[in-house]
């Protein structure tokens, strides 16, 4: 056997795939290893060691003391203010997304074309341009500045409805609907007990998805919250940082938030997205790939 015959063949489309999977491994990968590593070195080893120097560990602690019991434990209160818009914004978009993705998929009504028309609008419309109409709406019912009022505000998810709608008409096993119609199941049956259990894929997927716009989420906060108690991390980091002058040429001053605290506040927004795609990546893989499966 020859020596060229023992490497594997690699056909031209899985090389470039390879190219670019390394490429874009290469590209984000890096920046986040050095931003992992960055935080548990002084300000002084960021610019005269090497990238990847490894700090120590009370370098790293008293960068984090530094950050977390600033101004009384304050970015404590921004994370649970976090986790609380997250999870009430998770919540009420599959409340309302899947429901509205089963009723699309499989229901036929006048306006059912419309409503698809205007949800794929509203999914490619940027956030940036609803918010002054968000903003309104919360004003007008009151509830600006207050937890219910951006928890209210990010469950509108277009993208979710057509996710949903999009596995539902797709993935859903049509003879297994048909024997429960059969069986006596009515509408309300047929989706709690057969389509929705069916669905834990596409639930992953709207719920990763949801948490992710929530967890990040800037402006749309920015815009509805005034008092920094009720900030979220995103807010509230971006408002210490710039008070700070960390990253900027304003005179030294008292407050403890340097580049090292800047860094590991970086690592705490970033962090608890990367962990909620560890624990749900089967199911975020399963249902990105349900919609290309006939039921």
């Amino acid at each position: 056997m020859s020596s060229r015959a023992a490497w594997p063949r690699i056909s031209i489309g899985r090389f470039f795939v390879f190219a670019f999977l390394a490429f874009a491994v290469c590209f984000y990968g890096i920046p986040l290893l050095w931003l992992f590593i960055a935080g548990t070195r002084s300000e002084g080893s960021l610019f005269s060691d090497p990238p990847f120097t490894i700090g120590t560990w009370d370098v790293f602690v008293r960068t984090w003391t530094n950050l977390t019991t600033y101004n009384n434990f304050q970015i404590g209160t921004w994370a649970i203010n976090s986790l609380i818009y997250s999870v009430g914004g998770v919540a009420l978009s599959l409340i309302a997304s899947i429901p509205a993705g089963y009723v699309l998929a499989l229901s036929e009504f006048p306006g059912r074309k419309l409503i698809l028309v205007v949800t794929l609008i509203a999914m490619i419309t940027p956030s940036t341009a609803v918010v002054l109409p968000i903003f309104l709406e919360m004003n007008l019912l009151g509830l600006n500045n207050t937890y219910a009022g951006l928890v209210l505000a990010t469950g509108f998810f277009p993208f979710g409805v057509y996710l949903a709608y999009i596995y539902f008409s797709s993935a859903l096993p049509k003879g297994v609907m048909d024997s429960a119609r059969v069986d006596g199941c009515n509408r309300f049956q047929l989706f709690t007990r057969i389509a929705l259990p069916l669905a834990r894929p596409i639930v992953a997927l709207v719920a990763f998805f949801s948490f992710l716009a929530n967890w990040s989420n800037y402006f749309l906060a920015f815009v509805l919250l005034s008092d920094d108690k009720l900030y979220n991390l995103p807010v509230g980091l971006t408002a210490l940082v710039s008070g700070s002058g960390a990253l900027s040429n304003l005179p030294a001053n008292d407050v403890p938030i340097k580049k090292p605290e800047v860094i590991l506040a970086a690592v705490l927004v970033v962090l608890p997205v990367f962990l909620v795609f560890i624990v749900a990546q089967r199911f975020v893989r399963s249902g990105m790939l349900s919609g290309a499966e006939k039921g």
